[in-house]
């Protein structure tokens, strides 16, 4: 009965990240093609796509206080994703808006999935151990459900435009919360723990927790580029709808392989040694961002992704619960999401777009490279910390 029940609720996991994950690849890869497609410059989408960043921030450092408040990530989840359907469908319907219209919409769609993401993975750990050591496996079906959204959406958009897009995005969202209603909510502490200001404040002064933090920052900056700035670069040289998608894809695709074996990689090299491989990799592919002028070659260096986003994501959730406190454990974590995600997402599209129109995409791609070079070098303080 124990079996059949764990199989169960993993099976339905599996189905909401698969079906979560394509509708949230169906807005957030086509931020910057329908933004560009009504007539925005790079610097005017960086500042349109800066504003999900700030709104990706307020909501991960909310949602991670509530959860912990209230114990309840479920009830959370639910109201997120239907705003998010609601939000998307409007945005990708509305025609000739002003800036400002266009910056509120895309900040709530982008800020909400990106929030979702982070809850997601936060609920999954919360659960019992039988559901949490599914982690890796079932993220790996996100990576699914986001590599089949990339390019459902290039389809959906031939042959409906980007109002159908949004209306299949709410239709989905529909579909994904019928699945919810079964999965269990995060197991609830013991003892109700009452959580103050210094709690949060001791937190933030942890010397090995803020300089995780940064280590994260600079590698997430990278993996924020790798969306925007190559996307950008992309379509500067002429890169079609369905090249861009497929470039989602096959990132989404080679993610599976690293999640699958998450667990293993963890045991086998530990959460520290997994960011220096993936500070390594990050800097070569931009070095070869920078050099390739082919759309295709584009894709083809999108294959490090391996070594990227899910290598990041995977480590630092397990370094994060060795490093907080309990009674933070979900807070702990979408407090880190919320800076070194959120704040990147912020920051980058900006810098990168105002550097890309000044000295061009390929020194702005190697410049990034160096955020690489210089996360390695900050692991081996991190590692005294960790060590005492």
């Amino acid at each position: 009965m124990v079996i059949k029940m764990r199989n169960k609720y993993t099976f339905n996991f599996v189905i909401f990240y698969f079906l979560s994950y394509a509708i949230f690849s169906f807005a957030s890869t086509k931020f910057t093609p329908y933004l560009s497609e009504i007539g925005y410059s790079a610097f005017e989408r960086g500042m349109i796509l800066s504003g999900y960043a700030a709104a990706t921030i307020v909501m991960q450092l909310v949602f991670g206080v509530l959860s912990d408040r209230y114990q309840t990530i479920k009830k959370i989840i639910i109201m997120s994703l239907c705003l998010y359907g609601m939000v998307s469908a409007v945005l990708f319907s509305v025609q000739g808006a002003a800036l400002a219209v266009y910056f509120v919409l895309v900040s709530l769609s982008g800020g909400l999935l990106n929030a979702c993401c982070g809850l997601y993975d936060t609920w999954v750990l919360g659960c019992k151990e039988e559901i949490r050591r599914n982690l890796s496996f079932i993220k790996a079906f996100g990576s699914i459900g986001w590599a089949a959204g990339s390019m459902a959406a290039s389809l959906l958009i031939s042959l409906t435009g980007y109002r159908g897009l949004g209306i299949s995005i709410m239709a989905i969202a529909g579909v994904s919360l019928l699945n919810l209603a079964v999965l269990p909510d995060i197991d609830r502490v013991e003892e109700k723990t009452r959580i103050s200001l210094g709690d949060f404040k001791r937190l933030m002064t942890d010397g090995r927790y803020v300089l995780l933090l940064f280590i994260l920052f600079l590698l997430y900056s990278m993996v924020i580029a790798n969306n925007c700035t190559v996307i950008d670069k992309m379509i500067e040289l002429h890169a079609s709808d369905a090249q861009i998608s497929m470039k989602w894809s096959v990132q989404s695709l080679v993610e599976i392989p690293t999640y699958l074996a998450g667990t293993y990689l963890l045991s086998r090299f530990g959460g520290l040694k997994l960011l220096r491989i993936s500070c390594v990799m990050l800097t070569i592919q931009f070095v070869l961002f920078a050099a390739v002028q082919n759309p295709i070659f584009l894709i083809g260096v999108s294959v490090f992704q391996i070594f990227s986003a899910p290598v990041i994501l995977v480590a630092s959730k397990i370094l994060i619960m060795e490093i907080a406190p309990d009674k933070l454990k979900n807070s702990s974590q979408l407090i880190a999401l919320s800076i070194f995600c959120g704040c990147s997402s912020l920051l980058v599209p900006v810098v990168a777009g105002f550097f890309s129109e000044q000295i061009g995409f390929d020194l702005t791609l190697a410049c990034v490279a160096a955020l690489g070079v210089s996360s390695f070098l900050l692991t081996y303080p991190l590692d005294r910390l960790l060590s005492k």
